[in-house]
Formats: C-alpha cells, sequence, structure tokens
C-alpha cells in the first residue's frame, strides 16, 4: 500500500545510493506518514536529484513528493522513450514544461503524451519535515533500512 503522503510502499528505500553520505550531507525530506526519508537538496546548486530522468517508474515515484514541494504544486511522471530504445521516467511541474522538453530534445518522444502518474493534489508539509539530520538519526536510518521495514 502506498503512503498516502510520500507515495512509497516501502518507508525506508532511500536514499537508493550512498545511503550514509547522503543522509550525513544533504538536506532530507522526512514524511510525516511513514517517515520515509528522501534528498531534496539540488546538486550542484542547478537542479534536485528529483529533476533527472529514472530508469523504471518505481524509482521516479520515491522523488515525486521531493519534486513537489520544491514546486510547490503537483508534478506528474512521465515517460520518456530515447531513440536508442531506452525508456526513462521523469518528473515535470506541468504538461508545458513536459511538450517544451520533448520539442528541445528531438532524440526523445513519449507514447504517452500524459503522465503516467500524478497525484490529485498537492498536499504542503510542514517546514519541520526538511532538514538536516543529525548523527543518531542517521544512524537509526540505516539500521531501519536493513532490517527491511516495510508498509503494511
Amino acid at each position: 500500500m502506498r503512503c498516502s503522503e510520500c507515495y512509497s510502499d516501502n518507508p525506508r528505500i532511500t536514499p537508493l545510493k550512498g545511503a550514509k553520505d547522503c543522509l550525513s550531507k544533504h538536506r532530507q525530506y522526512i514524511c510525516s506518514q511513514c517517515g520515509r526519508v528522501v534528498c531534496i537538496d539540488l546538486k550542484g546548486e542547478k537542479r534536485a536529484r528529483c529533476f533527472y530522468p529514472f530508469s523504471d517508474f518505481e524509482t521516479a515515484i520515491l522523488y515525486l513528493k521531493p519534486a513537489e514541494i520544491i514546486n510547490k504544486a503537483v508534478c506528474g511522471i512521465y515517460e520518456l522513450i530515447y531513440k536508442r530504445g531506452d525508456v526513462r521516467f521523469k518528473i515535470f511541474r506541468s504538461q508545458n514544461e513536459f511538450e517544451e522538453f520533448l520539442n528541445k530534445n528531438q532524440q526523445i518522444n513519449s507514447n504517452k503524451n500524459l503522465p503516467v502518474y500524478i497525484s490529485e493534489k498537492y498536499n504542503e508539509v510542514n517546514e519541520s519535515q526538511i532538514k538536516y539530520l543529525n548523527e543518531s538519526e542517521v544512524l537509526k536510518y540505516l539500521s531501519e533500512m536493513k532490517r527491511g521495514i516495510i508498509l503494511e
């Protein structure tokens, strides 16, 4: 069952790569419903991880809530098909942004010109849900990741 706030079905699935480093060094969004933590920091002051293409839908949905928080609005996950045959999933702020992206990137198209997933409405989060974790919070979260905590 997906969490109604962060859309994940596993409250300890993120961060996916370099977990300890990410949890220790980057600002995190903490879901108030399931306690899942996901990076919301900008990479190199340009854009956050949530706006990069993902290799599968399940990974993209893990980053949908941070994208919505940054944009303060509903965002959608769109399927992208590259000329070489790769399929990726990318989060966009709007249908217009998605269409502009396709116009600028002629080597990419989409079978579906609508989002494969979009939340019903944007729910704001409390400022206290976005923060740097302290060392004990990082260790506790990593321990829970190893134990494989999942939603019931």
